[in-house]
């Protein structure tokens, strides 16, 4: 595409300072493609747009529905080795940006990489690394696809334009995430600092209520810790720290 949201490729890569901005009417993973692009060489926030994934991906494999329009599917190179809280700092950029971009929202993280509204999914991160760089990939429900949500997806599913009233600027929401990405690393340490936490805990989605993980079964859970695990309380008291597996409301 030469064109997006009524502007040259060019204009949009310059107003975000970006080394190099590709931006696709359809494309198998935005993720890949920027996987592509750090192994040719490109460095940190190369960045890939996409109207349309045909092999949009989540954690585990998931897929991720991409139709044509309906979100932001984007994503960038991070100059950060792969770590644990990664996600969660992406998630908290992600928060930031919808926040700035849709006032009056409030998004939530629901550990360990989606963003909520209302306990209702409106955005995915997935993080992957390449060389000395990390694919970060960020996808956010705009607007429903032609045809709403698939049954599976309809009651943990909503958009930007059902919880604002009205379908948002993707250019703003795409800058708005470029910049708070670049604030949350600009200081990134190997665990999170009080104030990572602190901005965490406000938006914990999961903050003292029972949930389900693969890993550990049921427990409440009561926080991030500081390498970004969940901290699962059990029945008896015992403190466990998720790390990997997926983690459910129960």
């Amino acid at each position: 595409m030469e064109i997006w949201e009524g502007r040259p490729i060019g204009f949009w890569s310059d107003l975000w300072r970006l080394p190099r901005l590709e931006i696709h009417a359809t494309v198998g993973s935005t993720n890949d493609r920027a996987r592509a692009l750090a192994e040719e060489g490109w460095g940190p926030y190369t960045t890939v747009v996409a109207e349309e994934q045909t092999a949009g991906r989540g954690r585990t494999g998931a897929e991720w529905v991409s139709a044509p329009g309906s979100g932001l599917w984007l994503s960038v190179l991070l100059p950060v080795p792969s770590a644990t809280h990664l996600p969660l700092l992406v998630g908290l950029a992600a928060t930031e940006a919808i926040e700035r971009t849709c006032p009056g929202l409030r998004a939530r993280i629901e550990w360990p990489n989606d963003v909520t509204i209302s306990d209702r999914k409106v955005a995915g991160i997935l993080c992957e690394g390449v060389r000395s760089l990390v694919v970060a990939g960020v996808g956010i429900n705009t607007r429903a696809p032609p045809g709403g949500f698939a049954e599976t997806l309809a009651k943990r599913a909503t958009t930007l334009e059902s919880a604002w009233g009205r379908i948002p600027d993707r250019a703003a929401l795409a800058g708005a995430l470029l910049t708070a990405l670049r604030g949350r690393l600009a200081a990134a340490t190997p665990l999170l600092s009080v104030e990572e936490r602190q901005a965490l805990s406000e938006r914990d989605a999961l903050a003292g209520r029972p949930v389900i993980t693969t890993q550990h079964g049921r427990g409440r859970a009561v926080g991030i810790a500081d390498d970004g695990a969940l901290v699962l309380e059990r029945e008896d008291g015992r403190r466990i720290h998720v790390r990997a597996g997926s983690v459910r409301p129960a």
